[in-house]
């Protein structure tokens, strides 16, 4: 997950903020970058595959997500022209992590490189970035979303304006209505529609934009017995049944 500090010019600027979005190549790039991170999946604010995941037909059509990327890219230089940065440099703060932030933070920066964009990518201690953050001292920032279970109320929580976790300080009435209106709805199905609505309107405003999902890989001895792998490293976590064979 990148977001942006909104209360920094031009960052304050959504044309400014979609371009640089739709500077990356997600459907190019997540097979190569599978290979050697656990990037991999391209998707929106729910996981792909989830039962609340926009339809990838609905994804395509969201500014970031055009398969065409040379297309998308011409329309990126043109938002920047328009929004008067057409020389733009940008403070990326992103943690001292190897995996999944720095191949994450490297590819970002070879992208938005494409569109004449220069980044200084910062790799930082957990300490301070986390002070980055709080403090506001940053264009962008790398970050995630975490969670043990599927849930539009959980994954949606840190993109709804003045909420603890969001970074982008920005300010929209409508993400919060959206989001209070879906947590009250017990019908599953019509409350995917309001998810969906909540999904397009944040991916279209761009205050934080999805880089890729992961894929979740874990070498275990082959003595290892009774552990099962989990989707999320917040489950799965009992030892109890868990022996060696040996």
């Amino acid at each position: 997950l990148l977001t942006f500090n909104t209360a920094k010019k031009p960052f304050d600027d959504v044309r400014v903020r979609q371009a640089l979005s739709m500077a990356i190549d997600r459907w190019g790039g997540s097979v190569p970058l599978a290979k050697i991170s656990m990037l991999k999946f391209v998707g929106g604010f729910t996981r792909p595959g989830s039962e609340w995941a926009l339809p990838e037909a609905e994804l395509v059509k969201l500014p970031g997500y055009d398969k065409d990327i040379n297309k998308s890219r011409e329309q990126a230089k043109k938002l920047l022209a328009e929004a008067g940065v057409s020389s733009l440099k940008i403070k990326l703060v992103n943690r001292n992590i190897a995996e999944p932030y720095r191949p994450g933070g490297i590819y970002i920066v070879d992208q938005w490189k494409r569109i004449g964009v220069e980044t200084e990518h910062l790799e930082l201690e957990n300490r301070a970035y986390f002070d980055s953050q709080q403090k506001g001292d940053f264009d962008a920032t790398l970050e995630f979303i975490s969670d043990f279970m599927d849930d539009p109320s959980l994954q949606f929580i840190k993109f709804v304006p003045e909420s603890p976790g969001n970074q982008s300080r920005a300010k929209d009435d409508k993400l919060k209505n959206l989001f209070e209106k879906q947590s009250r709805i017990v019908d599953p199905a019509e409350r995917r529609k309001v998810t969906h609505e909540f999904e397009r309107h944040a991916i279209t405003q761009s205050y934080s934009f999805m880089l890729y999902w992961w894929q979740r890989i874990i070498v275990s001895n082959k003595k290892v017995k009774g552990w099962e792998l989990h989707a999320s490293h917040f489950t799965g976590q009992s030892l109890g049944d868990v022996w060696l064979d040996q």
